[in-house]
């Protein structure tokens, strides 16, 4: 059985689309192809710009390295000039809200702590397009709040945004358009 079929879903400039779905339909699935991280047994996916993902919990991070060597590393792989993430890092740091945490291997933060410094640096790397998997349930209320406010940010900014959640409200009120998995296929296409 395969993971996808005959997926054609295309994204416009600036617009923000909403991915739903029961647990196993295809989402994270989608998003991964996207990003270029699985690659598709068939089509293709074009994308125009730089592309950011928060995918999951500390993708790519190295366990035993800090945080700020982790945070400099993810914007080396992004294509970013040291001093460019240099100059951002007490402000990704501050975002994650782990300040006194910066220099603690990653392996010893908490979860929470783990996926507020993915988001952050994964979000505040300035891109054109954004793939966030489940970004609305990371941490505490107060970091959730935030999120929202950054990704208000980013929809005012003209950034391009596919994002996946399983709450279809949190969606509706931030994405232009939906798109409802279900068992791998697109079972609904349709405007917020």
């Amino acid at each position: 059985m395969d993971a996808l079929t005959n997926i054609d879903v295309q994204v416009q400039k600036g617009e923000w689309v909403g991915l739903y779905g029961p647990n196993g339909s295809g989402k994270t699935t989608l998003l991964r192809i996207i990003a270029g991280l699985l690659p598709a047994d068939a089509g293709f996916v074009r994308t125009e710009g730089r592309l950011s993902a928060f995918l999951g919990l500390g993708a790519g991070f190295h366990p035993e390295r800090s945080a700020t060597e982790n945070v400099y590393l993810h914007g080396l792989l992004h294509g970013l000039p040291p001093r460019v993430i240099r100059a951002r890092m007490d402000e990704i740091i501050a975002f994650a809200g782990i300040e006194h945490h910066r220099a603690v291997p990653v392996k010893c933060l908490s979860t929470g702590m783990m996926l507020r410094l993915a988001y952050a640096a994964s979000a505040i790397i300035e891109s054109d397009i954004y793939l966030f998997d489940e970004t609305l349930a990371v941490g505490d209320s107060e970091f959730q709040q935030r999120c929202r406010a950054h990704l208000r940010s980013m929809k005012e900014r003209g950034k391009t945004v596919v994002l996946v959640s399983h709450v279809i409200d949190q969606l509706e009120n931030i994405c232009d358009r939906m798109v409802f998995l279900k068992e791998g296929r697109v079972v609904d296409d349709r405007e917020s």
